[in-house]
């Protein structure tokens, strides 16, 4: 296996941890027993590759031709699980401190799962169509948490809060563009995993939200 071809399933690994970790958190907040936590950790981390590799018509999708993922999401999950259970009591008087770092594992996954979205697009031939390669970078790194939280019932965090999809978007359209300009694959990954991840912490930070037309 080429170097390239490690780094790109390295990231893959990386965004599939990140998003469990952000879905099983989501799901304590909640309350729900083992397997809801199991659940939930495993829809957020695969949700947006499955939706991506239908798209391209690459089936079955990698989440079930290669159970490693599955594996990666669960065993995630459960450690989640059991720390929290573990240190109940500290888990639950540091609500605070569990959101940011949510947030930080979401913005990690949120980066790698759209660079390798758009990885997927160019890969399968779609290297001309700048919109459909934008496009499945932008599915694949919100698809998970938008199932996660319409199973938790609530509205999508990626339709009322802090830039989640417009991060995305831009992180895809930058690394298209530089690929597309002949910049070497894992720099112009780097570059736009960090533009995602950036532009996440920074409206967690300052608050930046687009304009609603009623508050």
């Amino acid at each position: 296996m080429a170097f390239g071809e490690i780094f790109f399933a390295a990231l893959e690994v990386a965004g599939t941890i990140s998003f469990a970790i952000s879905g099983a958190m989501a799901a304590l907040e909640k309350r729900v027993d083992l397997f809801g936590v199991i659940f939930l950790g495993a829809t957020t981390a695969l949700a947006g590759g499955i939706i991506r590799d239908v798209l391209v018509g690459k089936t079955p999708p990698a989440a079930f031709s290669n159970y490693r993922y599955m594996a990666i999401a669960a065993i995630t999950a459960v450690v989640v699980f059991f720390i929290a259970w573990l240190s109940k009591e500290h888990y639950e008087h540091n609500v605070a401190v569990v959101n940011a770092v949510n947030n930080v594992f979401d913005a990690a996954g949120l980066g790698a799962f759209t660079i390798t979205g758009a990885k997927v697009a160019m890969s399968m031939g779609y290297m001309d169509n700048g919109f459909f390669v934008v496009f499945l970078a932008m599915v694949t790194g919100i698809g998970g948490g938008v199932l996660r939280d319409l199973m938790i019932g609530e509205i999508p965090f990626v339709l009322r809060k802090r830039i989640y999809a417009v991060a995305s978007i831009l992180g895809g359209i930058v690394y298209y563009q530089l690929v597309n300009h002949q910049m070497e694959d894992m720099a112009a990954a780097f570059i736009g995993i960090g533009i995602v991840f950036g532009l996440r912490i920074l409206a967690t930070i300052f608050k930046w939200n687009l304009p609603k037309a009623y508050e």
